[in-house]
């Protein structure tokens, strides 16, 4: 087995990317952080010295230039993603940005476009996909006893939303630059969608709700409520319910999973109804060790990043991915101006 580390560039040194995603790195034995990229020198400097980056620059195409790296991360906003992601397929490395990849599904398509001509790929980063409550439940839906998932529910909120990145209408900056994240979850799940209708619900400016039904390709129904109401501040509420044949499961904050299986766990106790379930929650040392641990799937995300630079895979949401999510949160806004059913077509 090969001991060779993925030489990583870290491109972006703001709040997320410094709280969340660069606590990851010495965490991930087939990663070396080279250097790290910011336009304020203060924050690439200090992240330089946080996280044990060799080298700190404020031009990334100097970084380019004058480092051998075998992949780049790209945490900022939407534009940067796109404009620095180019970049860096300019010059043969491959990417991994944050969600959303673009702004729109048209620049997020220009950018998956981009990386396949260029002969290169790039990720998206969905940490959801890796976070452990959802593998787990992803593994208990492909099982034969839940036999395929015939229905998807998921819910979430967050508190009031702003208009961000340049998306003038806070509502549909909601589903662009947050929801992306539930859209991506679906289709984790369920595959690609193939039609939306929505209802948005306006309390305020920066409050409102959204009821979307829909339909993947494959047929299986789906239901998504979106709020940013029930919290003054930012506080989220996260679940997802998945139905089978005779059993379902739900998770609930990606900490809580249940588990109804289609037989009774211990049949000579029956007392009726849907009592005995099979249930996880992370123990108090997982959830201490750090925010960004396996448990929300950060470190999966960009283990996966390095793991893929080194030739092993690919991660979990590709730029393809990315823009998808992008264009259903689109028909979502779509049909919730024109109150008419929205169908999807990915050929394009």
């Amino acid at each position: 087995m090969s001991d060779r580390k993925a030489k990583i560039g870290f491109v972006g040194c703001g709040n997320h990317a410094t709280s969340t995603l660069y606590p990851t790195l010495h965490k991930i034995p087939q990663l070396e952080l080279v250097a790290v990229c910011d336009l304020k020198e203060e924050l690439a400097k200090r992240n330089a010295r946080f996280f044990g980056s060799l080298r700190w620059y404020t031009d990334v195409k100097e970084m380019l230039e004058k480092e051998e790296l075998d992949g780049v991360i790209i945490v900022g906003s939407p534009q940067m993603h796109t404009e620095v992601g180019k970049i860096c397929l300019d010059a043969g490395k491959p990417i991994f940005v944050e969600k959303p990849s673009a702004v729109s599904y048209k620049e997020a398509i220009s950018l998956a476009r981009y990386a396949e001509e260029k002969g290169l790929w790039g990720g998206v980063a969905y940490m959801k996909r890796y976070a452990v409550g959802y593998q787990m439940a992803k593994q208990i839906a492909e099982s034969q006893e839940f036999g395929n998932i015939h229905s998807l529910q998921i819910e979430f909120s967050n508190g009031p939303y702003p208009s961000i990145w340049g998306i003038t209408d806070p509502a549909k900056a909601f589903l662009i630059c947050q929801a992306v994240h539930l859209f991506n979850l679906a289709r984790f799940f369920c595959g690609d969608i193939a039609e939306v209708y929505a209802k948005l619900h306006r309390v305020s400016e920066n409050m409102f709700a959204y009821a979307i039904v829909g339909e993947f390709q494959t047929g299986v129904p789906f239901v998504i409520n979106l709020n940013s109401l029930e919290a003054k501040d930012w506080k989220i509420r996260e679940r997802l319910c998945l139905s089978g044949n005779g059993c379902y499961l739900e998770v609930i904050d990606m900490l809580h999973l249940r588990y109804r299986p289609k037989d009774l766990l211990f049949p000579g106790f029956k007392v009726g109804g849907r009592t005995q379930l099979l249930t996880w929650t992370p123990e108090w040392t997982e959830i201490i060790a750090t925010k960004a641990e396996g448990t929300f799937g950060y470190k999966g995300e960009i283990e996966a990043f390095a793991k893929a630079c080194l030739g092993d895979g690919k991660p979990a949401s590709s730029l393809l991915d990315g823009a998808k999510d992008l264009k259903v949160a689109e028909a979502i806004w779509e049909s919730a101006n024109s109150g008419k059913l929205v169908q999807l077509s990915y050929d394009d």
